[in-house]
């Protein structure tokens, strides 16, 4: 099997140069649909664990933020000069930081367990930007699901208001009680994925890896506030959601990650393999094997809870 790579990371610093470039391009630009469309692309950036049974498919979608640069090198002044004069340039660069806007304001709205609505989303981000939003609104929101574990659910459609929450049923977000860091619920989504899609069980080792290609290296994390090695073989199991056991008759000692009992209560293979075949733009019935386990899993837990209404 392939080993995971490439997952999610969010980088969401802006810049002074970014700000500048985002006040040149205040003034109203006409801008083909297509290209907006492209820009997107360009405003967040990633990938995803490689799966096995993987269909031809699109390029993965957008996860994390682009960085912005702190300003032009010596050697690429005059190259980034030009660059800076393009208009097109200039507003791929402003879409850049209303994303970021948009995902900061978000966050600050889930960490509050509040509602949002369309318009005050607007409002955070620049009413000159409302004939963008659609597109600002998907990239955020999209970075909210993979990178935090969050979805966005409209609650209203009239007035277009949304509640935030974690996803696939997860209960744990990770937060301190002090509400510092972001939520972490993403990364252990994507550790339960990562297992499921590589057989249920999985080395510590491709865990490790996994975290160094995402940019989460050992040590105290800024983005999770704590050793992200820490938070997966000592906290996640402690919550109950992985289990962290010694590969039997492994010498020297090797040590493999399982969902742990809470993953199986709160959320199904199948919703998992369904969050990943989102993230790859492919129907989950294309990853034959792994959808006919999931469909499995479905049909046992249906049985178990007629089995018990009868019982009761």
């Amino acid at each position: 099997m392939d080993n995971p790579h490439n997952i999610l990371h969010c980088n969401l610093q802006g810049s002074a140069q970014g700000q500048r470039e985002l006040d040149n391009a205040q003034a109203p630009m006409v801008i083909d649909e297509e290209e907006v469309t492209l820009a997107s692309r360009k405003v967040c950036g990633s990938g995803i664990p490689s799966l096995p049974q993987s269909p031809q498919r699109a390029s993965s979608p957008s996860v994390a933020l682009a960085s912005i640069p702190e300003g032009p090198s010596e050697e690429a002044s005059t190259n980034q000069v030009e660059d800076l004069e393009d208009p097109l340039r200039m507003f791929y660069n402003a879409l850049n930081i209303k994303v970021y806007d948009l995902v900061d304001f978000l966050l600050f709205k889930y960490q509050m367990k509040a509602f949002t609505t369309k318009a005050e989303m607007l409002e955070s981000i620049g009413r000159e930007y409302d004939q963008y939003f659609s597109l600002i609104f998907s990239e955020a929101s999209e970075c909210m699901k993979l990178v935090f574990g969050i979805d966005m659910i409209e609650v209203d459609p009239f007035v277009h208001s949304y509640i935030l929450v974690i996803a696939l049923g997860i209960t744990y977000d990770g937060m301190l009680t002090d509400v510092q860091g972001m939520p972490k619920t993403g990364l252990l989504i994507v550790v339960l994925g990562v297992i499921f899609m590589q057989g249920n069980c999985v080395s510590e080792d491709i865990i490790w890896e996994m975290l160094n290609n995402i940019g989460l290296y050992g040590g105290r994390d800024a983005y999770i506030h704590q050793d992200p090695r820490k938070l997966i073989s000592e906290e996640f199991v402690q919550e109950g959601y992985l289990e962290y056991r010694q590969v039997p008759n492994s010498d020297p000692h090797s040590y493999q990650f399982l969902w742990g009992p809470r993953a199986f209560v709160e959320t199904t293979k199948m919703n998992v393999l369904k969050f990943f075949a989102s993230i790859t733009k492919t129907d989950p019935r294309a990853f034959t094997e792994k959808y006919a386990e999931a469909l499995r899993d479905e049909i046992e837990r249906a049985q178990a809870w007629i089995a018990q209404e009868i019982a009761l």
